[in-house]
């Protein structure tokens, strides 16, 4: 098989996957097991300044079905609060300190954590 036939097969696989991810919806009970209702919020809590423009056409009580994260998945805390989907049932976003590996440079981050760990965050139980 060519190398082109298999990235047609892949990205084929990919999108049947893909296919009701993104489906329009008003509460989660629209969408499938594995997924909620993506409502986005119009004044996110903490986010990248946004074109003013896009405000305009944001539509606070429609959504898309999107999945959840899966435990160990990186995640914030600001998800939930902001509309997105986030860990999925019986998890939480956890917060930790994880020893940084002295072959790595540091990367700041806010609030630095002790001398040698750096702050990480995944979806994990409750």
């Amino acid at each position: 098989m060519s190398r082109t036939s298999l990235l047609c097969v892949l990205l084929g696989i990919f999108a049947a996957s893909q296919a009701l991810v993104g489906k329009t919806c008003t509460k989660d009970s629209d969408c499938h097991a594995g997924e909620c209702c993506q409502i986005l919020s119009e004044f996110m809590v903490v986010s990248r300044r946004q074109d003013a423009a896009n405000s305009f056409f944001q539509n606070p009580t429609n959504g898309t079905c999107q999945t959840y994260k899966l435990e160990g998945a990186p995640c914030t805390a600001f998800e939930k609060i902001n509309g997105f989907c986030g860990c999925e049932p019986g998890t939480t976003c956890n917060t930790y300190e994880v020893p940084i590996p002295t072959s790595l440079l540091q990367v700041r981050k806010p609030a630095p954590a002790r001398p040698g760990y750096q702050w990480e965050s995944t979806c994990g139980a409750a």
